[in-house]
């Protein structure tokens, strides 16, 4: 069978023209005369309806050609793309995930630079429950070298005793002079009993006091502090507390 391109205009007018000389043309064209003339314009009349023409033109290309059956091929050889229009295929709604949206950690104070503290140290010092126990802090630490005083005092006055027990001595036995051996004897055991004081004694008591206020000044979020033995941990915080006092003392 025969088919003319659609796309070559001489082809579509030759095959154009072959209709309208043929018999089932003039069939069609003297078989329907109307009665009366709908209403509408002009257009609407004389334009055929889209299935009627279809049918139509099938019919009249029926009686044209004699075309055998064609059997489809096969589906091996043929590109669907071609034969369906493709239809585009939809998204698939993905259920939108809600994450739940977590609050800022809170920035640990301990690692804020010695400006970010300014502001900070400022603020709380407004605070008259933080002022009322720096005041606290500052009482246990007066107490405590007031009392570590006294303990090396009471040393000193042990050996200046001693001193003058030996003298008292000399004196009686003959020049009043303390001899080096003797003289020296007394100075070792000053010094060790000194030693042993400030190792045993008020070392101790001196970092259990400064522990006990790292851990209240941490508390209340101030910054650089928390308990910390180290020597640059300790110098930081000496930093802070002497800004505290600047603050309050001003």
């Amino acid at each position: 069978m025969n088919f003319t391109n659609i796309n070559d205009p001489a082809g579509v007018k030759a095959l154009l023209d072959q209709l309208r000389v043929s018999q089932a043309w003039q069939e069609v064209t003297t078989s329907y005369i109307p009665d009366e003339v709908p209403p509408g314009s002009a257009e609407d009349q004389l334009a055929p309806s889209p299935a009627a023409t279809s049918t139509s033109v099938a019919s009249l290309l029926s009686q044209l050609h004699t075309a055998p059956s064609l059997s489809p091929p096969h589906s091996s050889n043929v590109d669907a793309g071609h034969l369906v229009p493709s239809v585009p295929r939809l998204r698939e709604s993905t259920p939108s995930v809600v994450v739940p949206v977590l609050p800022h950690a809170k920035t640990d104070a301990r690692s804020y630079t010695f400006q970010q503290a300014l502001p900070v140290l400022a603020q709380l010092t407004k605070d008259s429950e933080f002022v009322e126990m720096l005041h606290q802090m500052k009482k246990e630490q007066d107490d405590l070298e007031r009392q570590l005083c006294e303990d090396r005092r009471a040393i000193h006055k042990t050996y200046e005793e001693k001193v003058r027990i030996a003298l008292t001595k000399a004196n009686m036995t003959g020049d009043g002079k303390l001899s080096k051996h003797e003289a020296d004897m007394i100075q070792t055991a000053f010094k060790q009993e000194l030693d042993k004081f400030d190792r045993n004694r008020a070392l101790l008591a001196w970092d259990g006091l400064i522990s006990k206020h790292q851990t209240m000044l941490a508390s209340h979020s101030v910054p650089a502090m928390f308990v910390s033995i180290e020597g640059a941990d300790r110098d930081r915080q000496q930093r802070v507390i002497q800004v505290l006092e600047n603050i309050l003392g001003s």
